[in-house]
């Protein structure tokens, strides 16, 4: 018979559990640390690493990624998860994930590539390899090593099969849609990002349905794609994340799509209302994300005959383009600016 300390602990986990799900994430972080407690006064260690797993969801679901990923780390370096493929998997790809916001992208993707290769090891760990997979190809096509990111793309195709859920299934459609946009597949992530779109439901997480949609368009305008599924992509998300609240990154995030949308219609004045604020906000950011908003802020700039503020935001977004050991992106903008001094074109 189970003890009274084990009932009670387990029953604080699945309130706390049920308060993240209804993404009240303050109330859950402070339900899974009095869960923790319990489960460790009762000498259940594996359900205090869950309410401590589920301490972090709850902060990067907040946004607040510098504090998730000091929990992600602790929890990796805790002696418990050395002793399992699943918590050792499971904690890794926190950690790529915490990194790859930081826009840490090549130790996010060592990190992710770890956990990948740690959960084949156990045929039962099929959800948890495709989620460090997903974690994995996010961070090379960040770094845009879109070749390596496209092969690891076709491992995941392969662990998408009738075994997993149609949520994660969705996940996986998406990132593989993802790159096929930025490897210039448009056809390829127009296609998968439909299977993506069937299989995840505003119904069941209209946050996910929020984030989907916003992805979406951020990649159909890096192609520039600027028709009429674009733009229904982008009211799909909008109106998700005004239904969910959303964080203030996540506002901001959901604000760049749409400049980049009027930028692209050529709505300079729109667009610059919308980027003057949001680059003065954009240090919560990740870095990579702050650098991209700073060089639509100088493309749009440049469009508008303002060009010495047009400059300077190129100068801004080059420098973060650094930090984020994004070589190839800063030298990109810095060969708009060459451009731009010189008075030549400058488009894209």
């Amino acid at each position: 018979m189970q003890s009274p300390h084990l009932a009670t602990h387990l029953v604080a986990g699945l309130n706390a559990r049920a308060k993240w799900k209804a993404r009240d994430f303050d109330e859950a972080f402070r339900m899974a640390a009095e869960a923790a407690e319990l489960a460790r006064a009762a000498g259940d260690e594996l359900a205090w690493w869950n309410m401590r797993y589920l301490q972090a969801e709850c902060l990067r679901d907040q946004g607040r990624i510098e504090e998730y990923l000091a929990l992600a780390t602790s929890l990796n370096d805790h002696s418990l998860t050395a002793s399992s493929a699943e918590l050792g998997a499971k904690a890794g790809t926190m950690v790529a994930i915490g990194l790859q916001g930081l826009g840490r992208l090549a130790e996010a993707a060592t990190m992710a590539a770890d956990a990948a290769k740690l959960a084949a090891t156990d045929p039962d760990l099929l959800y948890v390899q495709v989620l460090a997979q997903r974690a994995l190809i996010a961070a090379l096509a960040e770094s845009r090593l879109l070749d390596d990111a496209w092969r690891e793309c076709l491992v995941l195709e392969t662990l998408i099969s009738d075994d997993i859920d149609e949520d994660t299934a969705g996940k996986g459609y998406w990132v593989i849609g993802n790159v096929a946009f930025l490897a210039d597949r448009v056809t390829d992530g127009g296609r998968y990002h439909d299977l993506a779109a069937e299989r995840l439901s505003p119904s069941k997480d209209v946050d996910l349905w929020a984030r989907f949609n916003r992805a979406s368009a951020e990649m159909r305008l890096q192609a520039k794609l600027g028709d009429a599924a674009t733009l229904r992509c982008i009211e799909r998300a909008e109106l998700a994340t005004d239904i969910v609240g959303g964080s203030e990154r996540d506002h901001l995030e959901m604000s760049l799509v749409r400049a980049h949308w009027n930028y692209l219609a050529g709505d300079m004045e729109e667009a610059l209302a919308i980027l003057e604020p949001l680059c003065s906000r954009s240090s919560i950011l990740a870095t990579q994300t702050s650098a991209e908003a700073h060089f639509l802020f100088g493309r749009t700039l440049l469009a508008s005959d303002r060009r010495e503020e047009g400059l300077a935001a190129f100068e801004e977004a080059a420098k973060l383009f650094d930090q984020g050991a994004l070589p190839d992106r800063s030298a990109a903008v810095r060969e708009h600016l060459r451009q731009s001094v010189r008075g030549g074109p400058h488009g894209e």
